[in-house]
């Protein structure tokens, strides 16, 4: 499955995705939208996942947010693996007294780490209460990629992502090695993360490769 990420636009467009996609993410820190707004995007015919990066309001404000669409609807909220343990601590259960599964996310836009590493935190999002472990990080060579890519041997319940050029093989690969979903942008100059395809592009390669 293919899930749009949604960012870098406006509320219109957000909510015809909202009305007509099967999956999208919502990014609030790149999108400009209102309580109200939020509510509308989480209530249509999508599934929503929302995540609110952090840098441009405080820890209690993007708290709020999420709060806000996982009331509305919002099915997998996802934060950051380093958010702090205050912040998850409040979020996760609250996520999930609310009918919504938690995504634990992992970047590193500088490189891969080794493999150890890689592993370890993996295990660290599983016991901070990930319902599914994501783990994005730019990738500057093949073996790169197939030190991302052989993460899906540790078992179900993880996205892996390949930031970049090089990294996109992890994007199309990601639901043929077992992952839920990966995402794609709304199109050329809306994506939410560098190398992330569009959403037709990735359709495409699939056909090519009979797994349209």
């Amino acid at each position: 499955m293919i899930c749009t990420s949604i960012g870098n636009t406006d509320f219109s467009t957000a909510l015809e995705k909202a009305r007509s996609e099967e999956l999208i993410e919502l990014r609030l820190d790149l999108l400009k939208v209102t309580d109200e707004q939020i509510k509308t995007l989480c209530s249509g015919k999508a599934r929503v996942i929302v995540a609110f990066r952090p840098g441009k309001v405080t820890d209690g404000e993007r708290l709020e947010k999420l709060k806000t669409a996982i009331l509305a609807g919002a099915k997998l909220v996802d934060t950051e693996w380093d958010a702090g343990e205050e912040f998850l601590e409040e979020l996760v259960p609250f996520a999930r007294g609310n009918d919504c599964r938690v995504i634990i996310s992992f970047h590193d836009r500088e490189k891969t780490p080794v493999k150890r590493e890689l592993e370890h935190i993996v295990k660290e999002c599983s016991m901070s209460g990930a319902d599914i472990v994501k783990i994005v990080c730019k990738v500057n060579s093949p073996e790169d990629n197939a030190r991302l890519l052989s993460l899906y041997s540790l078992g179900k319940n993880i996205i892996v992502i390949g930031l970049g050029n090089l990294g996109k093989i992890t994007r199309l690969a990601a639901p043929l090695a077992g992952a839920e979903f990966t995402y794609a942008s709304l199109g050329r100059g809306l994506e939410t993360a560098d190398g992330q395809m569009s959403k037709p592009a990735m359709e495409k390669a699939y056909k090519l490769i009979g797994q349209g």
